[in-house]
């Protein structure tokens, strides 16, 4: 699973909001076969594919997730979909810079400090090696995470989360 992900399922068990009333849970993956649900997620994260990109298929990990929960007004909605190339991680960043663009000041972590909308490097988890580049603003974010594949090429992740009333960082 990845950190999102793994993220995602802690505040959904830390919460303490279980109790309340109206309660809408939601969880799924797929191994990457199934193309349709590729293409809705892709859709949902609002961010194109890397010209040439191939679904990642990693031995006991999903390449595509959604999770999600809504208590009582408050929870988020996580997507995420796994790629790989074998272009050089600076070419995906590039590319991922601009496209995340549209959403506001891109901001890379590590070392990017903040933006006017209220996203930060701060607190970030970023594993060594790991680029991330995050767009839009604390409720509502688009995330691209680059790093070196095994084989040479470029491994990276493109995720849309949407928080209400809840703290993710």
């Amino acid at each position: 699973m990845t950190r999102p992900v793994r993220l995602a399922v802690a505040l959904f068990l830390v919460s303490g909001l279980l109790a309340a009333s109206e309660t809408k849970v939601e969880l799924s993956t797929s191994k990457g076969g199934d193309r349709a649900a590729n293409e809705a997620s892709l859709k949902e994260i609002g961010l194109p594919t890397f010209p040439g990109a191939s679904v990642r298929k990693d031995s006991g990990d999903d390449a595509q997730a959604t999770l999600g929960f809504m208590i009582g007004g408050k929870g988020f909605r996580l997507v995420a979909l796994k790629f790989e190339t074998p272009e050089p991680p600076a070419k995906v960043l590039a590319f991922y810079r601009k496209a995340i663009g549209r959403y506001g000041d891109p901001l890379t972590c590590p070392g990017g400090g903040s933006t006017a909308s209220g996203l930060s490097c701060k607190d970030r988890d970023i594993s060594t090696g790991t680029t991330e580049l995050m767009a839009g603003t604390k409720e509502e974010r688009r995330i691209v995470g680059v790093d070196n594949g095994s084989s040479g090429g470029t491994r990276f992740e493109l995720v849309y989360l949407k928080a209400k009333g809840v703290d993710v960082r």
